[in-house]
């Protein structure tokens, strides 16, 4: 008999930590479940936020377009949520600004994960150089005027721009140094995109 009490009172306290155990891993689990539930919801409610920011750039009129770029905050790991940068501007569109506008790619429609953000940039659009050069040249007192010559550089798109050019000196000019200047032929246009230099040339008239 008192071996039998002594077995028993031995198995209880056993029996008790079984059932604590049980009882803690029971109420570990509930809470992990709990927090996984919670979070998940908080995500749900409370979407991550996806910011896509274009950024600016610039090029000459008549140039094509550069490689636009931009940055993306807030994409979650794994996510193959993608940006590209697209504007209604080409080589010959005029001087001035145009949108640089962000457009996502989401080939796994995972944008309703997120709140999603997106700013716009600017291409600026300037004036491309164009310059008009006369030739220096000579002539003797007493002649004729020589073909004036010169070079127009830096039309873009091949634009209906030329130049031609002249002097006021005549074949009775007296000897001496006079300008040869170029006069700016438009046909198309589009001299508003330009920024125009003109450099004169000169008539040296030898006694």
């Amino acid at each position: 008999m008192d071996t039998s009490r002594n077995y028993s009172a031995t198995l209880l306290p056993g029996g008790k930590s079984s059932r604590s155990k049980s009882i803690t891993l029971f109420v570990t689990t509930l809470l992990l479940v709990l927090l996984i539930s919670g979070s998940a919801l908080a995500q749900a409610t409370n979407p991550p936020t996806l910011v896509v920011t274009a950024m600016n750039a610039g090029r000459f009129y008549g140039d094509d377009n550069p490689q636009f770029t931009g940055t993306v905050t807030g994409l979650k790991e794994g996510d193959t949520i993608t940006v590209s940068y697209t504007t209604v501007a080409n080589p010959g569109s005029s001087v001035g600004s145009y949108t640089i506008v962000p457009s996502l790619n989401d080939p796994d429609n995972q944008l309703g994960n997120y709140v999603v953000i997106v700013n716009n940039a600017t291409l600026t659009v300037s004036p491309a150089p164009l310059s008009i050069v006369a030739d220096d040249l000579t002539r003797a007192a007493g002649t004729t005027n020589p073909a004036f010559t010169g070079s127009v550089s830096g039309v873009k798109n091949g634009e209906a721009i030329s130049a031609t050019f002249d002097s006021p000196a005549t074949g009775s000019s007296d000897a001496g140094a006079y300008p040869i200047v170029p006069t700016l032929h438009d046909g198309s246009g589009k001299i508003s995109n330009y920024a125009v230099t003109i450099s004169n040339g000169t008539l040296t008239i030898t006694p």
